[in-house]
């Protein structure tokens, strides 16, 4: 014999409604993981689910608020360490560029290796004033027949010419310990070979060529 129902309460228990997991807040957190191999790209959109999926997690009570703040924060962090990088790398490359223009031009004609010659009365070779003789050399074959610029250094002190008729040499005297040597020659025209040395007391050190238009050559003779 059952129990007599009470007034006002339904035979039946009503259905439980079961809670759904917001799709883009899904999708924010799988974005804002792919940043990693992305280089950032995917984590801008992460950032928009994230806060799209937050607002709609407010309004209709679905679940997955936690997957859409950590994808919103894995989206802002990684964006902003990717500008970061992309940022620094750019201003190393304009750095770069703006370094070029800035090294004064030297007025007339190129100096070559003959600014250096000894004097009359002095000695004739570096060797006999006890110090070694450091050659650079720029040839141009195949059409090319001058360099738009040549950097060179010795150590920390670096000097650039401008608009050098191929061939070119530029002669150094040194005495002790061989400095650090760089050699840079950029093409002027828009085809052609550049070959680029170093040579110490005579000797080749250092040798590179550079093929094409605006092609650089560059050697570098480190302290042995």
């Amino acid at each position: 014999m059952g129990y007599p129902q009470q007034p006002g309460q339904s035979p039946y228990a009503p259905p439980t409604r079961e809670r759904r997991t917001n799709g883009l807040a899904v999708a924010a957190l799988v974005l804002g993981l792919t940043g990693f191999i992305t280089c950032g790209f995917t984590s801008i959109l992460a950032v928009v689910f994230g806060h799209v999926s937050l607002g709609q997690i407010r309004r209709d009570g679905t679940d997955g608020r936690g997957m859409a703040l950590a994808g919103t924060i894995l989206g802002w962090f990684l964006t902003g360490a990717w500008l970061l990088f992309w940022v620094l790398s750019w201003t190393g490359a304009i750095s770069s560029v703006l370094y070029s223009a800035a090294v004064p031009t030297p007025v007339g004609p190129a100096r070559t290796g003959l600014e250096l010659s000894p004097q009359p009365g002095q000695a004739t070779s570096a060797q006999q004033q006890g110090g070694h003789k450091v050659t650079l050399e720029a040839v141009g074959t195949d059409g090319a027949t001058a360099a738009m610029n040549i950097t060179y250094s010795r150590d920390f002190e670096i000097k650039q010419e401008s608009g050098v008729k191929l061939p070119y040499a530029k002669e150094l005297v040194y005495d002790g310990d061989q400095p650090r040597l760089y050699l840079w020659v950029q093409n002027a025209g828009d085809k052609g070979v550049i070959e680029c040395r170093i040579k110490v007391d005579g000797k080749i050190i250092r040798e590179s060529k550079a093929t094409g238009a605006y092609a650089v050559c560059q050697v570098t003779a480190d302290k042995p």
